[in-house]
């Protein structure tokens, strides 16, 4: 076949979706950063001290990270961690 394959670009330039670089046809990926990971590290260990558990999940195929909360085996999910920093204070649990 020497036409265009149906995951090549139109331009025929032999990247499909999946291989391109090009920075603005990709979302914007939440990489944790050294601060965001002693944020996170302080938040666990505050967590741990109210009896619960918070982790945190990277997802492979878009970059996305999730914060989970489980206490007795209900999970609540986060998306950012500035709203597991606000559940904190909502449970009343000084962070300061």
């Amino acid at each position: 076949m020497t036409g265009t394959q149906k995951s090549e670009s139109p331009a025929a330039t032999g990247l499909n979706a999946y291989k391109t670089t090009d920075t603005h046809i990709l979302p914007a990926v939440q990489k944790p950063g050294k601060t965001d990971s002693a944020a996170f590290n302080d938040l666990q260990a505050r967590f741990a001290k109210i009896g619960r558990k918070l982790t945190r999940i990277h997802r492979v195929h878009d970059g996305r990270i999730t914060y989970v909360l489980t206490r007795f085996g209900e999970s609540r999910y986060f998306p950012q961690l500035h709203s597991v920093r606000a559940h904190l204070n909502l449970v009343g649990v000084n962070h300061g």
